[in-house]
C-alpha cells in the first residue's frame, strides 16, 4: 500500500481516468473510488489513511489494484493506492504511470514479453500445503551508506546498483546454481518503467565488483514479470508530480507477501543509507527466518565492502548466531577407549553368569560365551589371523556368528561379513579384495584358494583349544575390526575399514546420546552384512545386556517377531524403515515394537510417518543417520522432540558425542540455515578409508583423512539439527544397504549380448521406489536370461526390479543417456491368466502387492519386481483373503501364482491345528543347518 496526502485542487474524473489507463498499460484490472469525508470542513485524514494502511481497506474487492481518494474539503486530501499480492511488486511503477496520464503523458514503457527465468532455491521453514495465504512476516534491515559507497566506488556504480546485485548474490548462494532469476525495479536513469523479470549468472570466480556489472547488464535486458519470483524494490520510485498540487508520502504498513521472499528499500538511491524490511510469506516461513535472511544480506554486505574483488562464492554467509547454534549442536569429546575385547572381557568377570546372546539355537552366558570365543580365538590365530588380517563370516545369525564375531577380534583380526545368500560370484570377490586368509563358515563353502573352516567340522580341534584366555596380545585403537563391503559405482565393491577406535566411538557416543547404559534386551533382525547390525550387537555386550539374534524367516514375519518380543520382552530394535513398514499392516504390530527404544536407520524415512509411529508406539523413536564410512551413524534424533514440526524432509538429527558435521556449499564454505549443502563429518567416528583403493580414500576423505564428504545433500534447521535431502549422486540405499546402479550397470554390461547399460532408480508408484536396468542390446537378449545373469554376479538386494531390452538407449542433446525418456517397465509378452478360484486371488494379492495391472501365472515373485520384504506383505493379505496360513520359507520355495495357489489349497486354516507335511527340501535343509547349529553350540559350551 502506497499513500500520499494532497493539498489543492484534485480532478476526480481526470484521477479516474488516469487510474484506468495506467491498469490497462501494465495489464492489472483496476478500481477507482473518491470519498467526501468533511463536507468542507476541516477533518484529520491520518487516522483514515492509517485505518487503511492496516489491512481495513481490502483491495482484493473487485481488482487488485484499488486506488481511493478521501477528501476532507476541495483542498485536502489522501489518495491511497491499495495492491493485492499479486501486484504489489509493481506499485512504483504503477503509481509512476498514474502520475503520467493525470499529468496528461501516456505510459509508452509497460512490460511486453516474457521470457524463461530460474527460480532460486530458498531457506523456507516449511512446504506450502495449499494456496498461499498471503500474510507477510518481515524483519527491518539497514544497508550502510559507506558499505554501499565502498563498493559503489570499486564498480563505478551507485547504492541502487550495489544493493540489486547483493540481492541476487544472496540468492545465488541460497540455491548453488549459475542463474538465479528476480525481479527488479527499472534502472535508475531511465523512463520509469515496470519491474521485470532479471535473470543474472554467476561462477566460482565471479567477484562482488563483476557481480554488479553483471546485474547491471541483466537489468538493462530484462523482460517482463513473471507471477512468482524473489522480488527487490525501492519505494522512493513512487511519487506525483502534479501543478498545483503539493504532495507528501505517507507511511504504511506491509500488508501481505506478493513472493515467497522480497527486500523492499527506502531512501535515496544515490547516497544515505538504504532502509527497508525483509518480508517473506508466513506460510512458508516465519519471522525467526526473515530476520536470519536480513542477518545474511548484513553479512554478505560486510565481507564484500571489505574487499569488492572476493569471489562472491568464498563471502562469509551464515551469521554470528547461526555459527554458535552450529557449534553448540557438535557433539562433545568422549575419552578414548580400549578395543573392544578388552570391554568385553570386564563385563563377562562382572556378569559371567548373565545371559550374552540368544537366538533360535539357543543361548550363551557371558562365561560361555568368552570361553567359546577364545577358543576359536586361538584356533584362528594358528592359522594366521593377527592385527590388519581379515577373515571372512560366512554364517547365519545363530549362536556360531556371534562367537566368531568375538573370536575374530580376540585375535586381533578384522572380521569381513560374508552373507550366506550372496552369489558365490561376489563372495569370492569380497574375499579376493579383502585378502581374507580364512573363512569361517557353519557348512561347506565354494572358495577355491581360499581356506575354510568349517566350524561343525573342527569340533575336536576346538575343545584342545585354551578357553579361559585370548591368544597373547591384544588389538590397538589403530587396528582394523572389521571391513564392511558396500557397492562400488565402478561395479567393484569398496571395503570400508573401520579401527577399534572408530567403533568404540561410536558404541560409546550412542549409549550416551541414547541413554542406554545399562543392560537392556536388543533384537538384531538384520544381516551382519549391514552396518546397522553394530549397533544391535556391540552396544548390548558394552553393557552387560543380552543380543538377540533374529533369524532371517523370523525378521521377515510379524507374528513370528512379535512371538519373540513376547517371550523374550526385547528392549531396543533398529530396523529399516522399510522393513519395519512390510510389518506394519499386520495385526499384531503393535506386539513386535520394544519396550524402550525403536531406532529407524539404514535409509531415509518419511518424516510425516516417523510423527505418526511415534503417536502409536510405546517406546522412544529415533531417527538415526550415517554412512559406514563413518561407523554405523553420526547424527540421531528423538521424534518425540519435534511434535509440530512441518517439514518437507526428515530431520535426522544432531552429533553423537565424538562427532562433528558442517553443512558446506560447492566451495566447501559453511551455508546457513535452510540452504542445501554436502554434509561432511569429522571426528572419532570416520573411518580409515577404502581397503586397497587410495585413490578413492582421498578424494572422499581428504589427504589427511580427517573427515568424510558423505555426497548427502542435507540443510541446517534452526536448532542447529540436520535434515536429509537427498544424494548429490544416484546411489540409493535398499532395505538398508547401500546400493551404487553403477555396480549393476558394470555387471550387466559383462554379458555378451549387452552393448551399453544404465540402471536408474524409479518411483512409478508413490513411495516405492525400484532399481530398474536398462540395456542396448547387441544380439539376442531376453530380460529373463539378463536377470539371471545379473542374479550370479550381484548381492540379492542388488538385483534389479527388472531389466528393459531396448534397441537403442535414448540418448540427450548433449550425447549422454536421457533418463527422463527411459520408459517403465512394462510386460508386453502374453501371460498365461488364472484358471482357479484360488489363482484368481494368489494373482490378486500380487497384483496390489507389486503395483502391476497384470500378472501371469507362471511368472516367477522375485522376476517381476518383488523381494523378500514384499514377501511379507503377500503372506497377510494371503491370510486375509483365505484364511489359510502358510510359511514365508514355504513361499520363498513356491514363487508363482499357481505354485502358491496350490500350496494354499493344502494349508490349514488359520485357527486349526496344522496335519504334519512332508518337508519341502528347503526346510529340510534349513533344519538340517539348525541342527547343526545345535552341536556347535554344545561344542562352544563343553
Amino acid at each position: 500500500m502506497i499513500a500520499f496526502r494532497l493539498t489543492g485542487g484534485i480532478d476526480v474524473d481526470r484521477l479516474r481516468s488516469a487510474v484506468l489507463a495506467a491498469a490497462l498499460a501494465h495489464g492489472v484490472p483496476a478500481r477507482a473510488d473518491a470519498e467526501l469525508f468533511g463536507h468542507d470542513t476541516a477533518v484529520d485524514l491520518d487516522p483514515v489513511a492509517d485505518r487503511l494502511a492496516r489491512n481495513d481497506f481490502d483491495p482484493g474487492l473487485g481488482a487488485p489494484l484499488r486506488v481511493l481518494l478521501l477528501s476532507a474539503n476541495p483542498h485536502e486530501h489522501v489518495l491511497v493506492f491499495a495492491f493485492a499480492v499479486t501486484t504489489v511488486d509493481r506499485a512504483d511503477a504503477i503509481v509512476r504511470s498514474v502520475a503520467l496520464q493525470y499529468g496528461g503523458s501516456p505510459d509508452r514503457h509497460a512490460p511486453h514479453e516474457r521470457a524463461a527465468t530460474v527460480k532460486p532455491a530458498l531457506p523456507l521453514d516449511r512446504p506450502r500445503t495449499g494456496d498461499r495465504d498471503r500474510t507477510a512476516v518481515t524483519a527491518p534491515i539497514t544497508l550502510p551508506a559507506d558499505q554501499l559507497s565502498a563498493i559503489a566506488r570499486r564498480a563505478s556504480a551507485d547504492h541502487r546498483a550495489v544493493a540489486l546485485a547483493l540481492f541476487a548474490v544472496l540468492l545465488h548462494r541460497y540455491d548453488g546454481g549459475e542463474a538465479v532469476s528476480f525481479v527488479a525495479p527499472a534502472p535508475a536513469g531511465d523512463s520509469p518503467e515496470a519491474a521485470a523479470a532479471v535473470t543474472a549468472s554467476f561462477d566460482r570466480g565471479t567477484t562482488f565488483t563483476e557481480a554488479v556489472r553483471r546485474v547491471g547488464e541483466a537489468v538493462r535486458h530484462r523482460t517482463a514479470e513473471p507471477a512468482d519470483l524473489p522480488a527487490l524494490t525501492w519505494r522512493t520510485q513512487a511519487t506525483l508530480a502534479w501543478p498545483g498540487v503539493g504532495v507528501t508520502p505517507l507511511p504504511t504498513a506491509i500488508t501481505g507477501a506478493a513472493t515467497d521472499l522480497a527486500l523492499r528499500l527506502d531512501g535515496d538511491p544515490a547516497a544515505g543509507d538504504a532502509v527497508g524490511v525483509v518480508v517473506l510469506a508466513a506460510d512458508v516461513a516465519g519471522a525467526d527466518t526473515a530476520e536470519r535472511v536480513a542477518g545474511h544480506l548484513r553479512r554478505l554486505l560486510a565481507g564484500a565492502a571489505e574487499d569488492p574483488d572476493r569471489p562472491v562464492a568464498e563471502l562469509p554467509l551464515p551469521t554470528a548466531h547461526e555459527e554458535a547454534v552450529f557449534a553448540a549442536a557438535d557433539g562433545e569429546d568422549l575419552p578414548a577407549a580400549e578395543p573392544f575385547p578388552v570391554h568385553f572381557q570386564d563385563v563377562a568377570r562382572r556378569t559371567p553368569d548373565a545371559v550374552a546372546v540368544r537366538a533360535e539355537d539357543g543361548a550363551l552366558t557371558y562365561a560361555e560365551l568368552d570361553r567359546a570365543a577364545n577358543r576359536l580365538a586361538h584356533l584362528l590365530r594358528a592359522a594366521g589371523v593377527g592385527p590388519e588380517v581379515a577373515v571372512g563370516l560366512c554364517l547365519d545369525r545363530g549362536l556360531g556368528l556371534a562367537v566368531a564375531v568375538l573370536a575374530v577380534l580376540k585375535a586381533g583380526g578384522a572380521y569381513v561379513p560374508l552373507d550366506p545368500r550372496d552369489p558365490p560370484h561376489r563372495r569370492a570377490a569380497v574375499v579376493a579384495d579383502s585378502g581374507a586368509v580364512v573363512v569361517v563358515a557353519e557348512r561347506p563353502v565354494d572358495l577355491p584358494g581360499t581356506a575354510v573352516l568349517d566350524l561343525g567340522a573342527v569340533r575336536a580341534e576346538l575343545a584342545a583349544q585354551p578357553a579361559d584366555r585370548p591368544p597373547a596380545g591384544r588389538p590397538l585403537p589403530s587396528h582394523a575390526a572389521y571391513v564392511l563391503y558396500t557397492s562400488g559405482s565402478t561395479g567393484k565393491p569398496k571395503g570400508v575399514v573401520v579401527e577399534h577406535r572408530n567403533l568404540m566411538a561410536y558404541v560409546d557416543g550412542a549409549i550416551a546420546r541414547f541413554g542406554i547404559d545399562r543392560p537392556l534386551r536388543y533384537a538384531m533382525v538384520q544381516p551382519l552384512a549391514v552396518d546397522s547390525s553394530v549397533t544391535a550387537f556391540f552396544l548390548p555386550l558394552r553393557t552387560g545386556g543380552e543380543v538377540h539374534l533374529i533369524s532371517r524367516e523370523r525378521a521377515l514375519d510379524a507374528r513370528g517377531l512379535a512371538e519373540w518380543n513376547t517371550e523374550h520382552r526385547v528392549d531396543v530394535l533398529k530396523i529399516a524403515p522399510s522393513h519395519l513398514q512390510a510389518l506394519q499392516a499386520a495385526p499384531c504390530f503393535a506386539e513386535l515394537l520394544p519396550r524402550e527404544l525403536l531406532v529407524i536407520g539404514g535409509e531415509a524415512a518419511d518424516w510425516r510417518w516417523m510423527r505418526a509411529l511415534q503417536a502409536t508406539a510405546p517406546c522412544r523413536v529415533h531417527n538415526h543417520y550415517g554412512p559406514t564410512e563413518t561407523t554405523v551413524g553420526v547424527l540421531t534424533l528423538a521424534v518425540a522432540d519435534y511434535p509440530d514440526a512441518r517439514w518437507d524432509v526428515a530431520a535426522i538429527g544432531t552429533p553423537l558425542p565424538g562427532v562433528r558435521v558442517e553443512v558446506v556449499d560447492a566451495a566447501g564454505l559453511p551455508v546457513p540455515v535452510g540452504v542445501t549443502g554436502e554434509l561432511v563429518v569429522r571426528g572419532a567416528t570416520v573411518a580409515r578409508g577404502y581397503h586397497g583403493r587410495p585413490d578413492l580414500t582421498e578424494a572422499a576423505f581428504g589427504p589427511d583423512r580427517d573427515h568424510y564428504r558423505t555426497g548427502d545433500h542435507v540443510r541446517r534447521l534452526a536448532d542447529g539439527a540436520v535434515a536429509f535431502v537427498g544424494r548429490r549422486d544416484d546411489q540409493v540405499k535398499v532395505r538398508g544397504f547401500r546400493v551404487e546402479p553403477g555396480e549393476i550397470t558394470a555387471a550387466l554390461r559383462e554379458h555378451p549380448a549387452v552393448r551399453a547399460a544404465v540402471t536408474v532408480v524409479r518411483e512409478d508408484r508413490p513411495g516405492d521406489r525400484a532399481v530398474v536396468s536398462y540395456a542396448e542390446a547387441s544380439g539376442p537378449a531376453r530380460p529373463e536370461e539378463l536377470l539371471a545373469h545379473l542374479r550370479d554376479r550381484v548381492a540379492p538386494h542388488m538385483v534389479p526390479r527388472a531389466v528393459v531390452v531396448l534397441d537403442r538407449l535414448p540418448l540427450s542433446a548433449h550425447g549422454k543417456v536421457d533418463r527422463a525418456a527411459l520408459p517403465a517397465p512394462s510386460a508386453d509378452a502374453p501371460v498365461a491368466v488364472p484358471a482357479t478360484g484360488l489363482e484368481r486371488v494368489v494373482a490378486e494379492a500380487w497384483r496390489r502387492v507389486l503395483g502391476v495391472d497384470e500378472v501371469g501365472v507362471e511368472a516367477n515373485f522375485f522376476d517381476v519386481g518383488g523381494h523378500s520384504l514384499m514377501l511379507v506383505d503377500l503372506r497377510q493379505r494371503l491370510l486375509s483373503a483365505t484364511g489359510r496360513e502358510v510359511g514365508l520359507l514355504d513361499l520363498l520355495a513356491h514363487t508363482t501364482v499357481r505354485a502358491q495357489a496350490r500350496l494354499l489349497s493344502a494349508a490349514p486354516a488359520a485357527d486349526e491345528p496344522e496335519v504334519r507335511r512332508p518337508r519341502t527340501p528347503q526346510q529340510a535343509a534349513l533344519l538340517r543347518r539348525r541342527a547343526g547349529q545345535r552341536r556347535a553350540r554344545r561344542d562352544h559350551d563343553a
